[in-house]
């Protein structure tokens, strides 16, 4: 079905509706025949998304009562006064509703907008976003505000980072949904909360859309928010979707099949047996088809059509069936594809919308989940080595411990500080240095063993996790990674032995007191801390 052939078929709907309803005025010369003609009014407010095809149905509906009452001297009983005045209320409510609906779907096209671009320029985007945007940590504290988020909370960005982000998520177990806000200055502000935790739940990003003004109308669309809430919240957007799809498109079955190197596969599956079915992107199917094209397909019956696989109406079981592309980024990188079991001749509208709006919110689920992934890795990565940071090796650092203590075994750590760097520094340039740098971090973890972990502490210091590692094998492992220093340079190195019982401050304060003793010693050496009696 092209998109001129539904043009032309809605506007002829939407005319014949009103002209039904007046004809049925006239033939039955009953004056509660109105409500019908209100109706139809009404749902072509809805349902015409043309602002001068609504106008002109609702002006003919009205002007055509008008004219069959003035025709019909038996229409004009008592109960006309009231029948003009409810038609009358029918055409401001449609005229209410049509305007509601074309606002709400340009927020949501320029949300999809922004949805497209944020994985790509998240770190310029972040101040600029007009939706207030944080970031906390895994203790629940604010590290990150962008204006928008302080002009929401009334607050400045020196107030916000640091405190704490219970107030925008306490007492919701699915985190997401409606938040009232009473600023320090006296003034309310309704807002849209949706949050999400990467896996570890080490990081949480809270998003905040300013509804005040919008409050009412999202009330239209309360299934599609409600699946976005579940999304934002955590839920597998698989699952969420495959149910939201057969509960609102009515459907029977329901596949998302995503994209594998060239081909998509049904990763999800309900009312059908296809889970785990590939198809090529080259096939001559309807789903290369969809692919190629971008754009949504419905067939009454697919049965006729050659490029449905027969093999695959059969698995299926559907009468009717509908491909509809999932677009991130102007690419198709997913496809929803519903099926009925009994024929339908046609996709109404809402089925139609619901679909798409659940494939946009399916797009937006995998840009939310690709920037949890991507924050998560800049938080515990050093940019300029590539290296693990100080955050990432002190969380290895305690699991090994744990292990350690579980198991009775060895562990030893290590920091190593590349000698004179300032003067190297201040000699060549900090290019030069940075360069050093991450050559540094390059060699020395060539030379560590499987399981060993080395990061970025901080300037010219690295730190180095060696499990199952005694002070003598230390000394080896740690020998050739002094020896494997870049160029001219060369570093010097501290370990120590855990002791059985103490803390990890106090391993890493040995660990670097070994440091401070292999510099004073003369630099370019190992050494290795005293072994001391265990602390309790």
């Amino acid at each position: 079905m092209n998109t001129g052939w539904r043009q032309r078929w809605g506007t002829a709907l939407a005319f014949a509706l009103p002209v039904s309803g007046i004809a049925l005025i006239a033939l039955t010369g009953r004056l509660h025949h109105t409500t019908t003609l209100m109706l139809a009014i009404v749902g072509i407010s809805v349902a015409v998304t043309s602002r001068r095809i609504a106008a002109t149905a609702g002006l003919l509906g009205c002007a055509g009562w008008a004219a069959t009452v003035a025709a019909e001297p038996r229409l004009r009983t008592p109960e006309l006064g009231y029948y003009a005045g409810q038609l009358i209320l029918a055409g401001l409510l449609g005229t209410l509703l049509h305007h509601v609906l074309r606002r709400r779907q340009r927020q949501l096209g320029t949300a999809r907008d922004q949805a497209a671009a944020v994985a790509g320029r998240f770190e310029s985007l972040f101040h600029a976003s007009p939706a207030g945007v944080a970031i906390a940590d895994d203790r629940g504290t604010l590290i990150a505000v962008n204006p928008a988020f302080c002009e929401l909370a009334g607050r400045t960005e020196t107030e916000l980072v640091g405190d704490s982000a219970r107030p925008y998520l306490q007492g919701e177990t699915a985190i997401g949904g409606e938040r009232r806000f009473l600023r320090p200055d006296g003034s309310e502000r309704w807002v849209w909360l949706s949050a999400g935790a990467d896996a570890g739940g080490q990081w949480t990003l809270i998003q905040l859309q300013d509804v005040t003004a919008a409050r009412e109308t999202d009330r239209l669309l309360a299934a599609v928010s409600t699946t976005a809430r579940r999304i934002r919240a955590g839920e597998d957007a698989r699952d969420t979707i495959i149910a939201a799809v057969l509960d609102l498109a009515g459907a029977d079955s329901v596949a998302l099949l995503e994209l594998q190197d060239d081909t998509l596969v049904a990763t999800r599956t309900s009312g059908s047996d296809v889970l785990g079915t590939r198809v090529p992107l080259d096939s001559a199917s309807m789903v290369g088809l969809v692919y190629q094209s971008g754009e949504p397909v419905f067939l009454a019956d697919p049965a006729q059509d050659p490029r449905v696989s027969a093999a695959l109406l059969q698995r299926v079981g559907a009468a009717s069936m509908m491909w509809h592309p999932v677009v991130s980024g102007g690419v198709v990188v997913a496809m929803l594809v519903a099926g009925w079991r009994h024929r339908i001749a046609s996709i109404d509208d809402h089925r139609t919308r619901a679909v798409a709006l659940l494939a946009d919110e399916t797009a937006l689920a995998v840009e939310h989940e690709r920037l949890l992934h991507r924050l998560e890795h800049m938080a515990f990565t050093d940019t300029l080595t590539g290296l693990p940071n100080r955050r990432a090796w002190q969380d290895d650092l305690r699991r090994a411990l744990d292990r350690a203590r579980a198991g009775g075994r060895p562990l030893t750590v290590a920091v190593a500080d590349l000698d004179h760097f300032k003067r190297y520094n201040d000699t060549h340039g900090h290019q030069a240095g940075d360069d050093m740098l991450q050559r540094a971090a390059a060699a020395f973890g060539a030379q560590l063993r499987p399981g060993d972990l080395i990061a970025r502490w901080g300037g010219e210091e690295f730190a180095i996790t060696l499990p199952d590692c005694t002070p003598r094998e230390a000394d080896a492992v740690l020998e050739r990674v002094r020896a494997a220093t870049p160029g001219a340079e060369t570093c010097s190195i501290g370990h120590a032995t855990w002791d059985g019982t103490e803390s990890v401050e106090r391993l890493l304060e040995r660990a670097d007191t070994a440091l401070y003793a292999a510099k004073n010693a003369g630099r370019d050496r190992v050494h290795a801390a005293t072994q001391v009696a265990a602390h309790v």
